[in-house]
């Protein structure tokens, strides 16, 4: 990335620790003039650690392989930005950023020799294990294999009109669109800082999870002296591996004996589900000739069966999915889309059998009510309401003379068959 306005980019976390001790800036060079700040190590040495860093100390003991987060984040490590609240500044290098930081003040005070202006950009750490993050796509919240599908499937199978029109409106506004993309008036060229931004917003996403983990690891840069344990602490190491062995032991005999008995059970009851739900699906999407409705188009009830059958046939392939997420580092977000499709669909069918069990208790425990409601608003609205209406055309409905004596004939007779009918 190019500069020529020296204008300096420090991207600085808001929830960034605010004191006044002597410290070093860790984060991203993106370029000489465009850093991104992820934290500050306190009472350490810069150029210790530039090395350690480089060298992947800080993740030594890490749950996951940083190459991920190299891969991501567009660097091959993590850089030294600059020092925080140092009194001198004469050993400092010329491209480093010079902070000054205090408790009381919310914003930092930035410096840099080489530039000539510095704009400082405050963002808001997401939080992975909440599964925050930012993108510069919306999320696809559609299951994974409703776009496997081919085209031809729509037209093939749906000769509906309310499908055909369908998508010749989608085929005019993609035609729309593509005439509107070649008559731009103007078309900016993107620079490289704009180009970055992609991996700007990886940064912005793996801030939280690195600041912790450079935090942790903090103390392995120094001589760290060690020395003999007490009788006391000897003897709660004892009974500590004792009961740790005890542990490992009930463990292996129900993973290595009792676990594998379950779960080949559990696969099997699965399994014969799966058969009968694609039976069930294959009858409801059944259709006598290609131009003919299936039942699932006929009936509104089949129709949220063949979506719960289909959402049942999705759940393991979504469960496996998301027992892979853990495999990997937390601020990794391919797995989220995934995550909320899951127990969204989870929620839909127990907020769909709770709402029926309430209703049909609530039913139960008062059906005479509930049948004295419905044959009260059937007479009215099938019977009384009729037999107004009808005394009313007898008249003269709205001041308009009829036919006084047809008039009569035909609602006598339509009252009688109306009392006929409601006395059955």
């Amino acid at each position: 990335m190019v500069e020529h306005d020296g204008l300096m980019r420090v991207f600085w976390p808001t929830d960034i620790r605010r004191s006044d001790r002597a410290g070093v800036v860790v984060g991203w060079r993106n370029s000489t003039l465009d850093v991104f700040v992820v934290t500050i190590l306190e009472y350490v040495d810069a150029h210790n650690v530039e090395f350690h860093l480089k060298s992947g100390t800080f993740f030594r003991s890490g749950p996951h392989s940083p190459n991920r987060i190299y891969d991501l984040c567009g660097h091959s490590s993590m850089h030294v930005l600059g020092v925080a609240n140092v009194s001198s500044q004469t050993e400092v290098d010329p491209s480093w950023v010079c902070a000054k930081t205090s408790a009381s003040s919310q914003y930092p005070r930035i410096a840099c020799a080489k530039a000539s202006s510095v704009q400082l950009i405050l963002y808001d750490r997401p939080h992975p294990k909440g599964m925050q993050y930012i993108s510069l796509n919306p999320i696809a919240l559609a299951l994974g294999d409703k776009g496997s599908f081919p085209d031809d499937v729509t037209s093939g199978e749906d000769d509906s009109e309310e499908a055909k029109h369908a998508a010749a409106n989608k085929e005019n506004r993609r035609k729309l669109v593509e005439k509107l993309k070649q008559h731009s008036i103007i078309k900016r060229i993107p620079s490289a800082r704009d180009k970055a931004l992609p991996k700007i917003v990886n940064q912005v996403n793996w801030s939280w999870e690195l600041e912790q983990v450079l935090q942790q690891n903090v103390g392995r840069l120094g001589p760290r002296p060690k020395r003999g344990l007490s009788v006391s602490e000897r003897v709660v190491e004892s009974a500590t591996t004792m009961r740790n062995y005890v542990l490992v032991q009930l463990w292996t005999l129900l993973s290595v004996y009792l676990f594998p008995i379950v779960q080949q059970a559990f696969i099997l009851v699965l399994f014969f589900h799966r058969v009968l739900a694609e039976i069930l699906l294959i009858i409801l999407e059944f259709r006598a000739k290609p131009g003919y409705a299936a039942l699932k188009d006929i009936s509104a009830t089949a129709q949220q069966i063949e979506i719960r059958l289909q959402q049942f046939c999705y759940w393991p392939m979504q469960y496996v999915t998301l027992r892979q997420r853990k495999a990997n580092w937390a601020s990794v977000t391919t797995s989220h889309p995934d995550y909320i499709r899951f127990y969204n669909s989870l929620w839909l069918v127990a907020n769909d059998v709770i709402i029926g069990m309430a209703v049909g208790s609530y039913i139960i425990e008062h059906k005479e009510w509930v049948a004295d409601q419905i044959r009260d608003l059937l007479r009215v609205y099938t019977v009384e309401a009729l037999q107004s209406g009808i005394s009313w055309l007898m008249g003269w409905p709205a001041g308009l003379k009829l036919n006084g004596e047809l008039a009569a004939f035909l609602g006598d007779l339509f009252l009688w068959v109306i009392d006929y009918w409601s006395s059955k």
